[in-house]
């Protein structure tokens, strides 16, 4: 019998704790789920012939397209002629170029919020 005791102790202990691993109704709300924060991006017109292939996530367009024009103006962002990558502070956004076939493929973020693009090259005489 007290061979028993120990394998059914473990058995009640078991089912005790599958038990309490189910929702509780004070979890339940009836709020609508959320969209991981890459269903929401958009595509946006960049309106720019030496940037394309805008996507913007929770921010507005018109916002994405004036962050395009401030990291085509901020110096810091431009790639020295022989870098593959870089990265720069625009605006309050961190942003990463890397260069490749099409372009520099350009991505800046910050809480939130963040934007992709496509931008043409362009070369620091260095």
């Amino acid at each position: 019998m007290p061979r028993l005791v120990a394998p059914l102790l473990a058995i009640a202990l078991a089912a005790v704790a599958w038990a309490g691993c189910g929702k509780s109704s004070s979890d339940e709300t009836d709020a609508p789920p959320r969209a991981p924060v890459g269903a929401s991006a958009k595509s946006c017109e960049a309106y720019a012939a030496d940037a394309g292939s805008l996507r913007a996530t929770g921010i507005p367009c018109d916002q994405a397209r004036l962050l395009v024009y401030g990291w085509r103006r901020e110096p810091s962002c431009e790639l020295p002629r022989d870098a593959s990558r870089g990265s720069c502070l625009t605006r309050s956004y961190r942003c990463q170029a890397t260069r490749g076939d099409r372009g520099l493929a350009v991505s800046c973020a910050r809480p939130g919020q963040s934007i992709a693009f496509i931008a043409r090259q362009r070369d620091r005489r260095d």
